[in-house]
């Protein structure tokens, strides 16, 4: 289980709330979230915790490891799969990157389909824990 903080920004329906969380608490380390200052994470909001106050969340990860193995390695193993394969068709440079476009555009399709089949198993939403008193709140 992962544990960040952050503070909320927006307070959304059916019990959510949009959480910004700055990089020293991401939980993972994704290229969307390579160059961002901030991130934002929708959390689940049971503890009714009101915009603008800092939260800690959780994320339950036994996912993460299947979820990397789709995301990084499949995609290399494709790419370089193609790669060969278009080699030994065509025996030109060309024909080896057409082949590793083509592994390359197999893999975002498998990338985002188990991206969609793994939304609808678990819910990958944090959960709001506790919601953080600082000195400001309690004066």
């Amino acid at each position: 289980m992962r544990i960040g903080e952050g503070t909320i920004t927006e307070i959304l329906d059916g019990g959510l709330a949009k959480v910004r969380v700055s990089r020293d608490h991401l939980y993972v380390a994704c290229s969307a979230c390579f160059g961002a200052e901030h991130v934002y994470v929708t959390a689940r909001n049971s503890l009714g915790a009101q915009e603008g106050q800092d939260v800690r969340y959780e994320v339950q990860d036994e996912h993460l490891v299947m979820g990397a193995f789709i995301c990084f390695i499949v995609p290399l193993f494709l790419v370089i799969l193609g790669g060969i394969g278009g080699y030994s068709f065509g025996t030109t440079v060309l024909s080896a990157l057409i082949g590793a476009a083509a592994g390359l555009i197999v893999s975002a399709v498998l990338v985002k389909l188990y991206d969609s089949s793994l939304g609808k198993k678990i819910d990958t939403k944090a959960t709001i824990t506790e919601i953080i008193e600082t000195e400001d709140d309690e004066s």
